[in-house]
């Protein structure tokens, strides 16, 4: 072998020596580490869970959104995944801006936390190993120089009891925290002379100072020109130069100064819906708006009447009769009625306020929201126990009875807090002409939304100032005597079955800890109530310590604890083959190929619950379906779901129930009333 061959042979040897060394190296350096978590641990099957992926760049390192701006490219991701187990679509945090003379790019300083979700499939045994790779390529850079990189992420997961740590649970509701929540309604857009326009349904009292809206998709606005953005009325103009790959859809992320961020998609539409007040005075609120306004404040007014017949306001309503209707002059009997219908008008108005406030920031509510929150329902559990006491003679409250000293003495705040009461235990109804005005209320400006919240408390009221101001009614009402100590107690009974509802309630929405934790404050509760009761009847000093005490004290405990939820009832849907869990994607499909029922419940709806006994599991009514070929679908709002309330208030409305009749191939379903009987449904399969 010549000289110059082994020369030859040496050099190829060390130059792969040498490349190989440096591929160790850089498998050794990377720039940015990458690691997968999940919320619960282990995971559990039958069940979808939040997955996070911890991108950790190197100090002095960035890695980009899912649009990087002007210059880079998306991260891309590649799953390799075990039978029965998927991965949803990849969240982004909403990013920071980089500009470099005219180049803008959208980034992430630090560490950032990308999520999604993990669903695993019923089928998926305890105990089971679960092997998850995720392959991910992306673009990593300083201010000097950037570097494409890909690696490759191997985690392994257990199948248990899906059991959620505290300090898993706070990391994950940090990270969420980030996300940028969706916004209630579309937005519009138009372009002209390659000016972009926007408008988002923004009120007017949101701070827009130093906002600004990063584009989902790239080159849909230039990235590096400068966003003017306004207020007009109740709506946000933003101004800028439109990009070459705009089409008839812009999305988009609104950022405020204070963090909070927004997504939102906007329709394409004609530049003259972008005039600006001075041009067009009906802009935000016209004519038609106050037309629609007028019509649904009246039916709030006769919807908020017909909740006093309801199932679910029924015990408030015993209460009422027995402590206004018999006041002991005119004068008393006109103040207690105001003070029940300011304390009713307000609650409706501050509920309404604080949807419109929520939604705005993003989040998708509805009426009855904070019945979707296991505490405030365990509140309501010790409340109602209380009153329910109070009526069965435990212990007196004027404000509850009739003829005491403590009625005369504490009336017309009693009064007023019991019109507080009522109301607040009257949300989860949704009765006829009530759903139609508080959908209205929500795509409505702000001062006519306010004024048809009003409206609902007013209804609610009427009955009662029509007793106080209208002395021809009162005398047609029993007179007062020893038969309401015993109709006191026979109410009481409702009450007590209120109690029980609630404690269903809570059943279905926390685990089993807290629901003994409840009954354990409530017992408490009890027991120092009996006290009060005791201390009352032998004049003792300090009556209410023992009440207060054993009550307050629980109750913080209660309030302090995040319990941990679920949608018991989805997964019983999920086991019953004759139903279908609600999923747009699933219902464009269904309707394709056949009819399709659908209607959205809660477990605290007794209107829903009714309709639910009376009509739709009726023997009969099944059989027509399955002889039609007709799919049910069901959507759950016992806990809060974003997907549903979007999708209700597209329907304009603000809560359950709400249902629905598509014919097969038809897009618009028919909207059926919401107090059902069998033979509504059953004609419906034969129309």
């Amino acid at each position: 072998m010549s000289l110059l061959t082994q020369f030859i042979m040496w050099f190829f040897v060390l130059l792969f020596s040498s490349q190989v060394t440096a591929n160790e190296h850089i498998e050794n350096q990377r720039l940015i580490s990458i690691s997968i978590l999940t919320e619960s641990v282990p995971l559990a099957a039958d069940s979808t869970q939040k997955l996070a992926i911890v991108m950790t760049p190197k100090k002095g390192w960035h890695g980009y959104w899912r649009n990087p701006g002007d210059a880079g490219f998306p991260t891309r991701f590649s799953w390799k995944l075990p039978k029965g187990v998927s991965i949803g679509e990849i969240q982004y945090p909403t990013p920071s801006q980089l500009v470099t003379r005219d180049i803008m790019n959208y980034i992430y300083h630090g560490e950032y936390t990308l999520l999604t979700r993990i669903t695993v499939d019923k089928s998926v045994t305890v105990g089971s190993l679960l092997p998850i790779k995720l392959d991910v390529s992306y673009l990593v850079c300083n201010p000097t120089a950037c570097l494409p990189e890909q690696q490759t992420v191997d985690a392994m997961f257990v199948v248990g009891d899906g059991r959620i740590s505290k300090n898993n649970l706070d990391k994950f509701n940090k990270w969420d925290q980030k996300l940028a929540k969706p916004l209630d309604a579309n937005g519009q857009f138009s372009v002209e002379d390659d000016e972009f326009v926007l408008a988002l349904p923004i009120p007017s009292s949101i701070n827009i100072d130093n906002a600004h809206i990063y584009p989902v998709m790239n080159n849909t606005i230039v990235n590096s020109a400068k966003q003017s953005l306004e207020h007009d009325g109740d709506f946000l103009k933003m101004q800028t130069k439109a990009g070459h790959k705009l089409g008839d859809l812009f999305q988009g992320v609104l950022v405020l100064n204070n963090g909070v961020a927004l997504s939102f998609e906007a329709n394409k539409a004609g530049h003259a819906l972008f005039k600006s007040k001075a041009e067009n005075n009906n802009y935000s609120i016209n004519e038609n708006a106050w037309l629609t306004g007028t019509t649904a404040f009246f039916s709030a007014i006769l919807g908020g009447l017909l909740l006093n017949i309801m199932p679910c306001v029924f015990p408030i309503l015993s209460l009422k009769v027995l402590s206004i209707s018999h006041k002991g002059s005119e004068r008393d009997t006109k103040i207690g009625s105001v003070a029940y219908s300011i304390g009713a008008v307000l609650v409706c108005v501050l509920l309404g306020g604080a949807i419109l406030g929520l939604r705005v920031l993003g989040y998708q509510i509805g009426w009855a929201f904070q019945l979707q929150s296991p505490t405030v329902i365990a509140i309501l559990i010790v409340l109602m126990s209380a009153i329910g006491f109070n009526l069965a003679g435990l212990f007196e409250l004027g404000t509850l009875t009739s003829g005491s000293q403590w009625q005369d003495k504490k009336g017309p705040i009693g009064d007023f807090w019991t019109g507080v009461l009522a109301a607040f235990v009257a949300t989860p109804c949704t009765g006829p002409f009530m759903a139609t005005a508080l959908g209205a209320a929500l795509i409505l400006p702000t001062g006519i939304a306010f004024v048809i919240f009003a409206g609902l408390g007013f209804g609610m009221a009427l009955p009662f100032l029509l007793v106080g101001f209208i002395p021809g009614l009162r005398n047609h009402l029993p007179k007062p005597g020893a038969w309401m100590s015993v109709v006191r107690r026979v109410l009481s009974l409702p009450v007590f079955i209120t109690v029980i509802g609630l404690i269903w309630i809570l059943m279905r929405q926390s685990n089993n800890n807290y629901v003994l934790t409840v009954l354990a404050a409530t017992m408490l509760s009890t027991f120092g109530l009996w006290l009060t009761g005791l201390w009352q009847r032998s004049q003792h000093k300090g009556e209410w310590w023992p009440a207060v005490s054993l009550t307050l004290l629980p109750l913080l405990a209660v309030v302090s604890w995040i319990p941990h939820t679920h949608a018991s009832l989805q997964f019983e849907q999920q086991e019953d083959s004759k139903s279908i869990v609600f999923n747009q994607d699933k219902l464009n499909t269904l309707i394709k190929k056949q009819d399709v029922f659908l209607y959205f419940t809660a477990d605290w709806c007794l209107t829903c619950k009714i309709n639910e006994r009376i009509s739709i599991d009726q023997k009969e009514v099944k059989q027509a379906f399955k002889q039609n070929n007709v799919a049910m679908m069901v959507g759950d709002w016992t806990n809060g779901n974003s997907k549903i309330t979007e999708f209700l208030s597209k329907h304009g409305r603000s809560g359950v129930p709400l249902y629905l009749w598509y014919k097969m191939g038809m897009d618009s379903p028919v909207l059926l009333p919401q107090i059902l009987t069998p033979s509504i449904l059953i004609n419906q399969t034969i129309d």
